[in-house]
């Protein structure tokens, strides 16, 4: 099992981690945190070392630990001027180190404390300096010190991880024109995202148990209650488990999966062109690789086989979590004395015949609120035998035509087409005055004609204008209707075959 495990002190030096176990761990953090900050989450520019060690300075002199041991700090950077190991500054009194020469002697004793951060951060392995031309020693972090960092501040801000995807990526990556295509990528890709998912599923499951535990044993007052169970459970847990339960759910995936497993297992080309590519990337012979792509189908198929456990685990600990906080809530609420006078108070006073006022502390209940944990059958009233009633005669023939006039509808295309051919009397075009407006039905109908007549697919157009008509009590804009080019030849033509109609020319 350790013959798997690589060496990490071949990677990172020994005393990468000493700063931040040292006594003064809080201030080399807080300097590291600053520079990598400064060096990635800012806007982009060159961290010289002077910036470097003022930035050093600024967060010495706003530490707690300058304020509260700030004699011990003033001796341990006098040991690095001295350079003999602290004795000249342990035979001067601490007392009267920054005390009698004022701010001149405070500064230069917080820049060498500085210093000597900087430099022991640059000798542990976190931080180097390289010279460049015209720019002087710029600082640069190690690559394993940047995603360590990277790391140690999402911890420190709390950030929780939200699953991105990971059972849709392993199902896209096993999918069978993926993996045919490179199916060594596809399986050190798919094993990858299988780790990520497990391991964030059972993080979700400890980050369930932990705050069930923090309610039950620190949980002083409802609105600790409230606060650990809303704010911080819902940032924490209810975003990723959320996800697992919708657009990430694992059941609707996990058995296809598992089905391309077995056809990957069977297909001897497959696995040989994975073991080509793992040999060619390990610097392995052909049997390790073989192997390898062997142990790597069962870890995916072990670790597949887990989920539906941890999923398990993970819902009764949410609903635990759920009946603790709730059960922890009543009872603080019972216990509130200060509660129970109030109310107290107020009941002897209505009962006086007074109406004083009052000053409550307002608590964010959701807990208690209806549909939130649990939601009670409602009684539905029981159904009583009705009475068959006769069928009376009915017009059938009325029934139809009013149920026709309800569903047709009264400013179809056909109909406003129709209607403005009545309007325009075989003219070629007319006024938007000669519109007759008198009931909303009509004013309704208006809006049909100029949406007809501006969208260039009716036989007639709308040419609208700056003036208004007013109606009372309706406005509507100015404008011509006139009819387009080939309705106008349609009308002509028909006018010009009534006369040979009459006289029996065909």
């Amino acid at each position: 099992m350790q013959s798997s495990i690589a060496n990490l002190f071949q990677r990172v030096p020994r005393g990468l981690f000493g700063p931040l176990g040292d006594p003064y761990a809080e201030l080399y953090w807080d300097i590291l945190a600053n520079l990598y900050q400064c060096e990635f989450e800012r806007e982009p520019f060159v961290v010289v070392r002077s910036l470097a060690l003022e930035i050093a300075e600024q967060v010495i002199r706003t530490s707690s630990l300058w304020r509260t041991r700030r004699q011990e700090l003033e001796l341990f950077a006098l040991e690095a001027e001295t350079g003999v190991n602290g004795r000249n500054a342990a035979n001067r009194p601490a007392s009267s180190i920054g005390s009698s020469t004022g701010d001149t002697e405070e500064g230069s004793i917080v820049r060498g404390l500085a210093r000597r951060m900087i430099s022991r951060l640059e000798t542990s392995g976190w931080v180097h300096f390289q010279y460049r031309a015209n720019l002087g020693e710029i600082m640069s972090f190690h690559p394993y010190a940047a995603r360590i960092l990277e790391t140690l501040i999402k911890v420190a801000r709390d950030e929780q991880p939200v699953f991105q995807g990971y059972i849709h990526s392993i199902a896209a990556l096993l999918d069978t024109k993926a993996f045919a295509q490179r199916p060594g990528v596809s399986l050190s890709e798919a094993k990858r995202h299988t780790l990520d998912l497990v391991r964030e599923l059972k993080i979700l499951e400890r980050n369930i148990h932990l705050f069930t535990e923090r309610i039950l044993a620190e949980a002083g007052s409802p609105a600790k209650v409230l606060e650990e169970g809303f704010e911080h459970y819902e940032q924490a847990v209810m975003a990723n488990y959320h996800r697992l339960k919708t657009v990430d759910n694992v059941h609707r995936q996990r058995s296809g999966i598992l089905e391309r497993l077995d056809a990957i297992e069977r297909d001897e080309i497959s696995l040989n062109a994975a073991a080509d590519w793992y040999a060619t990337q390990s610097g392995i012979t052909a049997a390790e690789a073989r192997i390898r792509v062997k142990s790597d189908l069962e870890t995916l198929r072990s670790q597949l086989n887990i989920i539906p456990r941890i999923i398990e685990e993970i819902d009764a600990r949410n609903a635990r979590f759920s009946g603790v906080a709730l059960r922890k809530l009543r009872y603080l609420l019972r216990q509130d004395r200060r509660t129970e006078g109030q109310l107290q108070y107020i009941v002897d006073a209505l009962a006086r015949g007074d109406v004083p006022e009052l000053d409550f502390d307002i608590y964010k209940c959701e807990l208690l609120t209806g549909g939130f944990l649990y939601t009670p059958p409602m009684a539905r009233p029981k159904l009583a035998p009705q009475g068959l009633s006769i069928r009376k005669a009915v017009d059938q023939e009325k029934i139809r035509k009013e149920a026709s006039a309800r569903i047709r509808r009264p400013f179809s295309r056909p109909r406003i087409e129709e209607f403005i051919d009545q309007l325009l009397a075989g003219r070629a075009a007319g006024s938007m005055k000669e519109v007759n407006v008198t009931s909303d039905e009509e004013y309704v109908r208006l809006l049909y004609i100029a949406s007809y007549g501006l969208d260039r697919n009716s036989n007639f157009q709308l040419l609208p204008s700056a003036e208004r008509v007013r109606k009372a009590p309706y406005t509507y804009p100015e404008g011509k209707i006139e009819r387009k080019a080939q309705s106008r030849q349609k009308l002509v033509n028909k006018k010009s075959s009534r006369p040979a109609e009459k006289n029996g020319v065909s």
